[in-house]
């Protein structure tokens, strides 16, 4: 096999209601689907060459195509046969924006018999969510510690993506910029990498264990954010870090002394899953 082609090393299929849809888990970690049983879930009669299908991405998760870009070449299943890969997190916003689109009046009367399909997807995911879905579907929760986090997934995570609110305040990059003489310019589009280095290991590395940050990278698009998959619990904890990781910042006289105080104040024995659920559970 060409050591170039993704694998799947768990399938199984995934229930919609009464509707199938064959699931996978790709060798990488990453959780999807095969593309043209997506498109039957959905209810779209697709030709050889996608393009209705792809229309409707375009239209209703415009943002996916780019990810989507990156699964062109087919995977390999464990039967041997070669399928294309379609990644979990895109039928939510395909089957929503159908939704919407039919309570708005402004759906296309061609794609009227797309929305009892759309509502058995939503219904299903509204109950569980989709990585849960595929991980029960192929097994590859028995890969997992699956009590602790599916516990940690009903607290700390939303079933859907939020829309986008700003939660790094302006404070936090200016305390990180200055540690570098840099001048913060009141734009975190494409900050410097080690900013969003830091982000990782100091912001979300004390408050969320590897588990639940690999579950979050999982379920979300190229163009969310890691934040906006937080529950209000899941916040809150967020928010207390930036606060806590600022002020050591504005404090700090030099990079190098703020990741000394960093080390001090959070490096340690990596979060666990129990650990955090316990901790949680006394809170409640």
């Amino acid at each position: 096999m060409n050591a170039s082609i993704l694998a799947a090393s768990h399938f199984g299929t995934v229930r919609f209601g009464d509707l199938d849809c064959d699931a996978v888990v790709l060798n990488t970690g990453e959780r999807g689907y095969v593309r043209k049983q997506v498109a039957k879930a959905l209810g779209v009669h697709e030709n050889n060459t996608g393009h209705r299908f792809r229309q409707i991405l375009a239209d209703y998760a415009p943002n996916a195509l780019s990810e989507l870009e990156k699964f062109e070449s087919p995977i390999s299943l464990p039967s041997g046969r070669r399928a294309q890969f379609f990644p979990a997190g895109v039928i939510t916003q395909i089957a929503s924006g159908v939704i919407d689109a039919a309570l708005n009046k402004s759906l296309h009367r061609a794609r009227q018999r797309l929305v009892p399909n759309c509502l058995q997807i939503m219904k299903a995911l509204a109950t569980t969510g989709e990585v849960a879905l595929i991980d029960e579907a192929t097994g590859y929760q028995y890969h997992r510690a699956p009590d602790a986090l599916q516990e940690l997934i009903a607290k700390l995570l939303r079933q859907s993506c939020a829309s986008w609110e700003r939660r790094f305040q302006p404070d936090y990059y200016r305390a990180i910029y200055r540690l570098f003489g840099w001048k913060y310019n009141g734009h975190e589009q494409n900050p410097p990498h080690v900013v969003g280095q830091i982000t990782h290991r100091w912001v979300y590395g004390p408050v969320l264990p590897a588990e639940m940050i690999e579950e979050i990278r999982a379920r979300k698009s190229l163009s969310q954010r890691h934040h906006q998959w937080l529950s209000e619990q899941g916040l809150a904890r967020l928010e207390s870090q930036i606060h806590a990781v600022t002020a050591i910042a504005r404090s700090s006289v030099s990079y190098p002394d703020f990741k000394r105080r960093c080390d001090a104040a959070f490096e340690g024995t990596p979060l666990q899953l129990g650990l955090l659920a316990e901790e949680l559970a006394e809170v409640a």
